[in-house]
């Protein structure tokens, strides 16, 4: 399949690039996989997206390396049918993948500022598919945290915990969001945890 073909196809979710050679990149050939998430391993995908404004959401696709989680385009469809790809800076409002990231990166990937519920309710039902569950809900913890929903964050950080934490700063953010909802016993003893995996007291 070309990529001005991708809209074609309204069931597979990740398309994998398996020739790049064309200078028009319409022409790049992709090939349907049956991932369900952004997998962790090292490749160069278009996924199934939302484009996300504060009225409304439309259908697109992002081209996204992995496992960095880099986005470099927005693959889109016009009214009557002409597909089009722009680059990820060129874009007014931010295009989210509709699917969860099994690889760990920048969790603003899934925050669209102006309709934030969005992302979350993405990253609620990879939550429910992922094997190992710690990036998804790292992710959805970071974006409930800075929406101010304390107890949210909380708990998407203890599934983070529970699954295995990606980095110390699971416990980190544990211990800010506790002080946060004025539970210093707890906040303490993830502030400990904390300097215990390495963290550094600043």
């Amino acid at each position: 399949m070309k990529l001005k073909d991708i809209f074609s196809d309204r069931k597979t979710k990740v398309f994998v690039v398996t020739d790049q050679d064309d200078e028009n990149q319409l022409n790049w050939i992709l090939e349907p996989t049956a991932f369900t998430l952004i997998p962790d391993d090292e490749g160069f995908y278009f996924v199934a997206a939302k484009e996300v404004s504060a009225t409304e959401m439309v259908d697109c696709f992002i081209g996204i390396s992995t496992p960095e989680r880099f986005v470099d385009y927005v693959v889109k469809q016009s009214r009557n049918g002409v597909v089009r790809i722009e680059g990820d800076y060129d874009q007014i409002h931010l295009a989210i993948p509709s699917i969860a990231a099994e690889c760990y990166g920048d969790y603003e990937l899934f925050y669209a500022k102006e309709n934030p519920q969005v992302g979350i309710d993405i990253l609620k039902e990879g939550l429910l598919l992922a094997v190992n569950k710690s990036t998804v809900a790292s992710d959805l913890g970071y974006i409930l945290r800075d929406e101010g929903r304390f107890a949210e964050a909380i708990e998407a950080f203890l599934i983070a915990e529970e699954a295995e934490p990606s980095s110390f700063y699971t416990f980190w953010e544990l211990s800010e969001l506790y002080g946060a909802i004025g539970q210093p016993d707890k906040q303490h003893a993830y502030k400990e945890k904390f300097l215990a995996a390495g963290g550094n007291e600043w």
